[in-house]
């Protein structure tokens, strides 16, 4: 309950402030029991995704901001749980496995922690060990925005990684696949536009 109230407030709020325009919901699976992956430049990215998904989002966060004040308590009503990023956290590990499987939707920011810089070496495997083991789907999603007021914002929900071509593989080659793919997809409009670029200088600023 506290989720949705919270989530129609920003709806009202937030979503007019930063002109927010959602693409590819035709992405989204039918049912829960999936992964939510985006890419990671600023506090607002998770507060975008909850305005831009209807179901509520379980998220993944880290572990120092449950200690917060007034925030920490917050987050904790909003279902989000601890994670330890230095190493692997396998308690959060099994709890994302056991969320997947009571059909709720896991967010993780596969970079771990906010970055500027758009680099493949950024990324996390974390979110690819649960979604092998859970044995689900991942939706990649893009958000592009200036992070600042009237302008405009768009979330790009990508077409879904699906883990059924990769269980086949060896563990190491299906995480770095898996995780290339993410990568790709979680910046979707810049890869492309790199790759269209004739000099392949494209400037992501």
């Amino acid at each position: 309950m506290f989720y949705k109230i919270l989530q129609i407030i920003l709806q009202i709020i937030i979503k007019p402030i930063f002109r927010i325009r959602i693409n590819g919901y035709e992405n989204l699976p039918k049912e829960n029991g999936y992964i939510l992956c985006s890419n990671h430049k600023s506090n607002w990215d998770p507060v975008f995704l909850a305005i831009a998904i209807k179901d509520p989002i379980i998220f993944m966060a880290k572990k120092q901001i449950f200690d917060w004040p007034i925030i920490g308590s917050a987050v904790k009503k909003l279902g989000a749980f601890p994670v330890q990023r230095d190493g692997r956290d396998m308690a959060s590990l099994k709890h994302s496995i056991k969320l997947i499987k009571e059909n709720k939707i896991l967010g993780i920011m596969p970079e771990g922690t906010r970055t500027k810089n758009i680099d493949r070496e950024n990324m996390k495997e974390g979110v690819i060990y649960i979604a092998l083991k859970a044995k689900c789907n991942i939706i990649p999603v893009e958000i592009i925005s200036t992070f600042k007021p009237f302008r405009k914002t768009y979330i790009n929900i990508n077409k879904a990684i699906e883990v059924e071509k990769y269980l086949p593989l060896k563990s190491k080659e299906a995480m770095v696949k898996m995780t290339d793919e993410l990568f790709y997809k979680i910046y979707q409009s810049h890869n492309e536009k790199l790759e269209s670029s004739k000099d392949g200088n494209y400037n992501s600023k």
